[in-house]
């Protein structure tokens, strides 16, 4: 009975020395948010569209007409560590099946995020519309509709190299953060 309780006394010793390992390898991770934030834009007149009416005189009704518009919109995409681990080789990827940026600040595989610290990215997302001048878009208040399927997947390694995601969707609500362990299959690489 007593080497029983021996036995048993060093599994317990084994397991509760075990823990604090697996604890830190698999389960404490570094929590990276992703915020997306208005920065400017433009709305540009680029002539005027096919779709106009052209009444018995042979011209085109100018207070009423129907343009092309050139819409830019100008974003900060801000990382922030908000843990006190240190986030190594952060790794973005934007939704395949969501809007195309016309241009996105690179993000410094090899730069590790500190904590507490935000990085910055400018993002930058162009579209055209056909409208008149009083129904045209308003850059300044309003996104994008295409953002309804923006997606943004933060890949990242903890101090002990396991991997970690935190994955950012607009979904017209604003910035919703879900922190996930394995990539998502939309985001898969080839």
């Amino acid at each position: 009975m007593e080497i029983g309780i021996g036995i048993a006394s060093i599994i317990i010793g084994i397991i509760i020395a075990i823990i604090p390992y697996l604890r830190r390898k698999y389960f404490l991770r570094p929590d990276l948010t992703i915020e997306i934030i208005p920065d400017g834009g433009s709305s540009s007149p680029r002539g005027l569209s096919s779709n106009n009416v052209v009444n018995e005189e042979g011209y085109i009704d100018g207070n009423n007409a129907i343009r092309v518009f050139e819409l830019n919109w100008r974003f900060k995409v801000r990382i922030t560590n908000n843990s006190d681990l240190i986030a190594f080789y952060p790794e973005l990827e934007f939704n395949p099946n969501g809007p195309k940026f016309i241009l996105i600040d690179k993000l410094n595989k090899l730069e590790p995020i500190e904590p507490a610290e935000t990085v910055e990215l400018k993002v930058e997302y162009r579209k055209y519309e056909e409208k008149t001048g009083k129904d045209r878009t308003n850059v300044g208040r309003e996104m994008p509709t295409e953002f309804n399927d923006l997606g943004i997947l933060l890949g990242y390694q903890s101090p002990k190299k396991s991997s970690f995601y935190t994955l950012y969707d607009y979904n017209g609500e604003g910035n919703k953060n879900s922190f996930i362990k394995k990539r998502p299959k939309e985001y898969k690489k080839s």
